[in-house]
């Protein structure tokens, strides 16, 4: 974790996994949804948050909203720290926007619209890990899924291709 986040973190302790996120700021955090909610965060560039977030288990486990999809990569140093670059670099300021439960909300450095939206965000992050995807066929959760789905079968047969970052 970096110095710059870790610094005002006093539940981080006891919490296992840190996780990521990206989001609407007005729909996420002011609770302006509905139809013109989703127009407005589709088709009008508007103000992103990173989620930087540390729970007891992973998302997957604790959404009340199943199905939801685990995927388990592993990566090599050079690869997990190219991600950590990425994240952190994601952050516009180091001065929170707010803090719910465990996870501190950032401004983030590019704004959310439909060719930006988390599912692109989260296959950026991985494909600077050496994850073999596309960010810009990351346009929904499913177009997504099926690419991570994919990232996996490439690691069974080429266990090392991804362990060292090779796979762009």
């Amino acid at each position: 974790m970096s110095s710059s986040l870790s610094h005002s973190l006093p539940f981080t302790h006891n919490q296992r996994f840190e996780e990521w996120g990206y989001a609407e700021r007005a729909w996420y955090l002011e609770g302006r949804r509905g139809l013109t909610g989703t127009i407005r965060a589709l088709f009008w560039p508007t103000e992103g948050v990173v989620e930087v977030g540390w729970y007891d288990q992973v998302w997957a486990n604790r959404t009340p909203q199943p199905p939801s999809d685990l995927f388990i990569f592993r990566l090599s140093e050079e690869g997990y720290q190219r991600l950590r670059r990425h994240l952190e670099a994601t952050i516009a300021d180091y001065n929170a926007v707010t803090v719910f439960e465990t996870s501190l909300f950032y401004p983030a450095k590019r704004s959310y619209h439909f060719f930006h939206t988390c599912h692109q965000y989260t296959a950026y992050a991985l494909r600077e890990a050496g994850l073999p995807l596309s960010p810009f066929w990351a346009f929904s959760r499913t177009s997504f899924a099926w690419q991570l789905h994919r990232a996996v079968q490439i690691a069974k047969k080429h266990p090392t291709a991804l362990l060292s970052g090779e796979l762009q």
